[in-house]
């Protein structure tokens, strides 16, 4: 049975994206992979659903695919991240087993400051040897049950998505299991 969805976009790193989906399909746990494609050029994915989109809705379509998913689990990967170790997800599926419905794990995150202002804020960009509870994981790999976007208001907003999705969240963890089981890729000039 497969538990987990894997929502993916495409905008300008292709070569990227072939990397992040082989990564996925490594992986010892089967995967489901949806990708919206902001950029569609022709090219036909290794995924099970590839939605070609000659509008860029930037980051929310991920969301959107979200809602849609029959398995338990979802998380998000940005194209310039991928997975290095092959029982990653198998962890995060046993890791969340006995975990509040509304967590949240993830990669990178941030602790708020005193005055809730996200870029003066303490962010965190790789696990610590224990788990760190933070106030907002970041979207470059987030992972959740998929009933979380059961609450989340999908309106389009142009940035900072992970944020509002996080916020339906009360408890977020970066798991010290995740130290060290993903490799950057290349920015290139179209990173934010």
């Amino acid at each position: 049975m497969i538990e987990a969805t894997a929502l993916l976009l495409n905008w300008k790193r292709e070569e990227n994206l072939k990397k992040v989906i082989s990564s996925i399909r490594n992986q010892s746990a089967d995967v489901k992979i949806w990708l919206w494609n902001n950029n569609p050029n022709g090219v036909k994915y290794d995924v099970d659903l590839q939605i070609d989109s000659g509008i860029n809705f930037k980051c929310w379509s991920r969301w959107l695919l979200g809602s849609l998913v029959d398995t338990s689990y979802i998380f998000t990967l940005d194209d310039d991240l991928m997975i290095a170790k092959t029982s990653v997800i198998q962890e995060c599926i046993g890791y969340m087993k006995n975990k509040p419905v509304d967590t949240i794990i993830g990669y990178t995150g941030v602790i708020l400051n005193k005055e809730n202002d996200y870029w003066k804020s303490k962010h965190i960009i790789t696990p610590n040897t224990t788990d760190t509870k933070v106030d907002v994981v970041k979207g470059r790999f987030m992972f959740m049950k998929s009933s979380v976007l059961n609450n989340v208001s999908l309106e389009n907003e142009p940035t900072c998505e992970d944020i509002k999705v996080s916020s339906y969240s009360s408890n977020k963890i970066l798991p010290a299991f995740l130290k060290n089981c993903f490799t950057d890729l290349e920015e290139g000039e179209h990173a934010l």
